[in-house]
Parts: C-alpha cells; structure tokens; sequence
C-alpha cells in the first residue's frame, strides 16, 4: 500500500458514523490525563513581558500586511509575540477544578502543540539560544546557549532581525480523549496557532512564513525533541521564520543544521502522564503526515484587499478575550453584510497573513448551514475560495442543487433553499450547538488534489481549516459574538449530503457562531496577574 493509500485508510477509519464512532477510549482516564504544559526541569528562566492591551493596532489592519516598520528583534518583540498568540488567556475555575484558557484555541482545551524559538546572539541573550516557551508561566526556558561561533553562523543564515519559531505537537494530549482521530484535532490546533502566530507577528511588522526547505523529519532533531528523556512522544510539524518581511524563502546551511542538532541540552522534561494508550494507526500517521524538503519558494508581498468592516476596533483585547462557546441561545440573528464581512476575511487574498504563511493554494471551501441570518434566506449554500468555476465544482454532486449566485462580489451559491438547522446539528454529532447559532460552516477539502501532490499534503489540509477557524472565532468575537470549532461530525454523512459517490471533496472541520449563553457556575481570573511592562528590576 503506497502512502497515499495508507492516507486514505486512516482517513476511512477516523469518521465517525451515526452510531459507529471512531476507535476511541470510550471513557475518560482521568488518573492518567496529560498535564496541561511541558517543563523542562534545570533551565535558566527567561521572564517576558506584559505590554497593555491598549497599545495595539487597528484589528483590520492585522490581517493584510505587517503594521508598520517592523520592530526589533528582542525581549520586548519576542514577549509581545507569543503573549498575543499562545499564551495563557484566562484562568477558569469551578468548585474544586481550574484550568487555563488560551490565546490559540484547541480542540477540547487539551493543547497538544508546544513552540520553540532558535533565537540569534543579541536578541533575549548575548548568547544565541534555544528556547521553549512555557504558556504557564510566560517564559523562556533556555535548553542551549550556542557557542559564539555557531551563534554567528545562525545569526549569518537569518535575515537581519528575523528568528525560527517551531510548532511541536504532543500526540498523546489529544489521543487521551479522542483516540485514532487525535492526529487530525492535533493538526486543527496546529493550524488555529500558525493563525495566531501569523497575526500577532504583523501586528508588530514582522511577516511569518513556513519553511519548507528542510525535511520536517529531521526538525525534531534541530529543535531536541528526539533525544532520550522524553515518556511522551513530541513531533515538530512545521518550521516558521518570523521576521522583518522577505521577499524570497532562505535555505539553512546543512552545517549549520547538523551542528544545531548535536547541541548538548539542558533540562529534563517533564513526564505528562503516569500511563499512556498507543494508538497504532494514529502512530503510523505521525510519519505519514510530514513533509519532504521542497524548493524554497517566492514569499510575496503583495499587502492583499484591506477591508475596514470593524473600524477603530483594536486587535490585542479581541485577541485575548477570544473564547470557545460551549452553548447559544437559539434565538439571536445577524444581517447578511455581517455574513458577508466574515466571508471576505475569509478569501486568501483578503486575509494574506494568516491564510498564505504555507504558501500553498486555498483547498478547503465552506458548506453552509445558514439559520438567522436576516437578508438571506435560511438553507445552504457554497462559498468557493479557490478558482474552480461553478461547473467545475457541482460536477458529481447533486443533481437538484441551485448554484445561484447569492451575492454580486462574492463567490456564494445558493445550493438548497429552507430549514437547515436539523440537518446541521444532525451532521455534528447531533449536538445542539451547530443548530442554536446563526450559522455553521463544514469545512470541504479538495482531498484527491492535494493527495496527488503528496500524502503530506493530507496535514496541510487540515493545517488550512484551522488557519479558517482562527479567522472565525476572530470575526466572531469582533461582532460581539462567538464561535466554537466542532471536531466531531458524521464524515459520510456530510458527504452523501452532497451526493457525492466519490472522495474528490472530504468534510474535515466544523463550525458554528452565535450568542453564547454565559455559565455563572465558572469564576474568572487573569492569566498572569504578577507581569508589568516592563519587570520590576
């Protein structure tokens, strides 16, 4: 079976049916539940900073372009980036439990996805360093100063002011809860972080890109996670540059690469869980998903369509008052240009940011589940974000389908006119929420497309709807509403929806805005009430 098919077999074994789950625990473990944050005991703590939320850009300005001249590559730089895309956001708690929110949404708040930074000499020490960023605490904790020679060759690879950011991903957080289908919520997460990233760089004039130069196989080498030590396995699935903007992707020396690799570390990491489930076919997946070396590539710098739907509204506080609703209120609206405003944020050229970091064409268009939406008729409809035409598209659907054209500027068609909201909540798992909002969306990925160019492909698929899904929670929270990405739907059920007797389309991310409704059971507090702009010395 070549690695295509073996894609294509996990992807099968994975849906969920009405009544036929995915291989899953069946129940929670809760004495083996992962810990929330990875530690590495022994490291020299780096503190970051905290900077005001009013000190922020325009929110539409974030999503075209860097804002501005890019700012300098240090500790206030560096503590604003990851304090706006994956840090703590709040700390929840009801009677005896407590738990933390985030910047970066995740997939029943389980986290899987850790960041590491290869920093050159200068930028948070005189030293060059290796980095994890510990969400818990807001720091740094430094598993390797580089050498003054190896420093210089780092600091001689990177565009002056301008750093590598890794994601790492944890299997098990994900797979305690979900089983088989943890490798999909993983690359959800990892995708809604790249967003976050992408937005909180250009937020300080920086521009985020991924480097797809260097085999992902040989990044958890680069970054340590494949040393001894580790009872949980951590996989690094992409390599970011975060800088000043460039014009074309730089290659790293191999040198340079073999050297950072061999680096002695520090600190122990921390074990996440006394016991552990191996899930074989999510095990096989973990290869099967990682990208070859591919021939670096133009980063255009085009500034892309700036929009102004929310004017004077300030990105940082939306950024971190960003939620996951569990439950709506069943009854609040919207008006169709609301609608319309996401689905521009949606269309890559509108949003360049975010959606263009992989460098990889839009593959995922949007069904959807329109219910309250005033100016639009309640039923289903079809936004296309890449270039097929409509009869490219409809071609192996239904026959009785409209495709109409339900807006002059946008790519929506109108498929099916009436009631919907049975039809969405029965689609996700027959859970309430896709029905008691304004709308919900099913994420359909160009499946057979992106396989032909590599089963790897198969990751970024799913890296896209979460890149998506970061953009909706983002809308939402600006019109004062919110959104909560769904991971459990009826795969084939979607898809015989769209009378499809083939797997040219895949149903891989759902999701809903609306009203929240507000549980006064959960108290709040702050996420890091001890951190000022700057430290007390």
């Amino acid at each position: 079976m070549n690695e295509a098919d073996q894609v294509r077999a996990y992807h099968r074994l994975s849906m969920h049916r009405p009544g036929q789950f995915a291989p899953g625990p069946g129940g929670l473990d809760w004495a083996s539940q992962p810990a929330a944050f990875r530690r590495y005991a022994g490291c020299r703590l780096i503190e970051l900073w905290q900077r005001p939320l009013d000190e922020s850009p325009d929110y539409d300005a974030a999503f075209a372009a860097p804002v501005g001249a890019p700012a300098a590559l240090g500790l206030p730089g560096i503590s604003q980036l990851l304090y706006d895309s994956l840090a703590v956001s709040a700390w929840k708690q009801a009677g005896g439990s407590r738990w933390a929110l985030r910047v970066n949404p995740s997939s029943g708040n389980l986290h899987p996805t850790e960041a590491y930074l290869l920093l050159p000499p200068g930028a948070v020490a005189a030293a060059g360093v290796l980095a994890h960023y510990c969400a818990d605490e807001h720091v740094l904790e430094v598993r390797a100063e580089l050498p003054a020679s190896l420093g210089q060759q780092l600091a001689a690879a990177l565009p002056a002011g301008g750093c590598l950011l890794a994601l790492a991903s944890i299997p098990w957080r994900e797979a305690w809860k979900y089983g088989e289908r943890a490798w999909r919520y993983c690359q959800h997460d990892l995708g809604h972080a790249q967003a976050a990233l992408a937005l909180a760089a250009g937020a300080l004039g920086w521009q985020t890109r991924q480097l797809g130069s260097l085999d992902e196989r040989r990044l958890d080498g680069l970054f340590g996670v494949a040393r001894e030590g580790f009872a949980e396995r951590e996989l690094v699935d992409c390599l970011l540059y975060v800088g000043p903007p460039q014009a074309r992707e730089f290659v790293l020396p191999a040198a340079l690469v073999a050297a950072l690799a061999q680096l002695p570390l520090h600190g122990t990491p921390n074990r996440l869980s006394p016991t552990q489930v191996e899930w074989p076919e999510l095990s096989r997946m973990l290869e099967l998903g990682r990208a070859p070396a591919q021939p670096p590539q133009a980063w255009p710098l085009s500034a892309g369509l700036l929009s102004h739907d929310n004017p004077q509204l300030a990105l940082r506080p939306l950024l971190h008052r960003r939620r996951s609703a569990q439950a709506f209120d069943g009854r609040s609206g919207i008006h169709a240009e609301l609608l319309r405003a996401w689905l521009r944020r949606l269309l890559p050229g509108n949003s360049p940011l975010p959606l263009g970091l992989s460098g990889q064409p839009p593959r995922v268009d949007l069904l959807l589940f329109v219910h309250r939406v005033q100016g639009l008729a309640p039923g289903l409809y079809w936004l296309a974000r890449g270039d097929q035409a409509a009869e490219t598209l409809k071609a192996g659907l239904r026959d009785d389908f409209l495709w109409q054209r339900a807006d002059a500027e946008l790519p929506l068609y109108r498929l099916l006119e009436g009631d919907a909201r049975g039809l969405a909540q029965f689609l996700a798992c027959d859970q309430d929420i896709a029905s008691d909002g304004c709308v919900a969306f099913a994420m359909l990925a160009h499946f057979d497309q992106a396989l032909a160019a590599g089963a790897w492909q198969y990751a970024e698929l799913y890296r896209e709807c979460g890149r998506i899904g970061q953009l909706l929670y983002l809308e939402a929270e600006a019109a004062g509403l919110s959104g909560t990405g769904i991971g459990c739907f009826f795969d084939p059920a979607v898809h015989e929806l769209l009378g499809m007797a083939d797997s040219r389309l895949q149903s891989l991310y759902h999701f809903t805005i609306g009203k929240a409704q507000v549980d006064a059971r959960l108290s709040s507090q702050p996420a890091y009430p001890h951190l000022r702009w700057p430290p007390p010395r």
